[in-house]
């Protein structure tokens, strides 16, 4: 087992002999978090912060619709009996031409919140680029690469810090439009 992990590293300083890349190579390369820019950001907080808020409205409406078509669904069943028949079967299909307007008003919502998101989230993606552009120039790299593919990468090739500190300064808050 000793043997086999000793022949792996030995390939591996063979390969990195044979090919010459040295840190001096890497002087080029910048790597940017995103994972964490759009964790950390305050654009990013706005967003969540609106999202939550438009979420516990969309959440109350949607319970005083379901409370509503409940007390519909139990007066109707109580007329079940009392009312006549072809009368009783028109209610019973007004009803559920009026609950499943009611469901697609549900679906239609939750595309424009999911909308809205997407866009603000794009808005934020945007601005992570121009900002991570505008870094690498000054620092003079030639490829910055996300964090998220690369396995290990030396800190002081990480840009993060200074794309996000410039994120924050230049986009604060994003408006949601939903």
């Amino acid at each position: 087992m000793k043997s086999s992990m000793f022949r792996t590293a030995l390939a591996a300083l063979a390969l990195t002999l044979a090919t010459g890349f040295t840190a001096a190579h890497a002087e080029g390369l910048g790597v940017v978090n995103t994972q964490k820019i759009m964790r950390e950001s305050k654009a990013a907080q706005s967003v969540r912060s609106q999202l939550q808020s438009k979420q516990k409205a969309f959440q109350a409406e949607l319970d005083a619709k379901e409370k509503q078509l409940l007390a519909e669904d139990q007066a109707l069943a109580k007329q079940s009996n009392t009312v006549e028949k072809a009368a009783f079967e028109q209610k019973v299909k007004d009803f559920r031409t009026k609950a499943a307007a009611a469901q697609r008003e549900v679906q239609q919502k939750k595309m424009a919140v999911d909308k809205a998101l997407a866009e603000s989230l794009a808005s934020i993606q945007k601005t992570v680029i121009e900002i991570t552009k505008e870094v690498a120039t000054e620092k003079k790299l030639s490829a910055v690469v996300s964090a998220s593919a690369v396995m290990y990468a030396e800190p002081s090739l990480d840009i993060t810090d200074e794309v996000l500190k410039r994120l924050n300064s230049k986009l604060p808050n994003v408006s949601v439009k939903f």
